[in-house]
């Protein structure tokens, strides 16, 4: 399993980022949607059910292709070096209200998670790569890299709103000057 690496300030101006995606607060999606928690399979004694049903979880998703243009362009702007291609490249924002969370589960593709607000409780729980299970605490900034097959998952948001940034394929740590 690869190692949990944190890359702090890996992204620019998160308070833009945030202010901005709050703007836009009603564009945002319920996850799940209303009608994936109507058809769910409700019973927990079934043993074909999947153990990872992400229509378990609870938050909201503003994917970039949803995204008006400004807040894509700040979005690109805190993440991207002036010669970045970014032409193949997948992102979106997971909103956190107080309450929401993400069960514990594995990704099947590598993805680059950004902390964009910054909290003394809330954050991300992730297996490290001896197995054990680390804390990582929000701080604004930060680039979270962990193996798709390490379990990983976000308690109940207790703190204010929280704000993450996912992409796909993970951006390298952006350049220093």
């Amino acid at each position: 399993m690869d190692e949990l690496r944190i890359f702090p300030d890996a992204v620019r101006n998160c308070d833009g980022i945030v202010a901005t995606a709050e703007r836009y607060r009603h564009l945002f999606a319920d996850y799940p949607s209303a009608s994936a928690v109507r058809d769910r399979d409700w019973d927990p004694l079934n043993p074909y059910r999947d153990s990872e049903y992400e229509d378990d979880d609870r938050y909201h998703v503003l994917e970039a292709r949803d995204m008006p243009r400004d807040l894509q362009r700040v979005i690109i702007a805190g993440l991207a070096d002036e010669d970045s291609d970014l032409s193949r490249f997948y992102f979106q924002i997971n909103r956190y209200d107080r309450g929401d969370y993400i069960l514990p589960h594995r990704d099947k593709l590598q993805q680059g998670l950004y902390m964009l607000t910054t909290s003394g409780v809330d954050g991300l729980v992730a297996q490290a790569a001896d197995g054990h299970m680390t804390f990582v605490d929000d701080r604004a900034g930060s680039l979270v890299q962990h193996d798709p097959a390490a379990w990983h998952w976000v308690d109940p948001v207790q703190d204010q709103v929280r704000y993450t940034l996912v992409t796909i394929p993970p951006r390298p740590p952006r350049k220093t000057p």
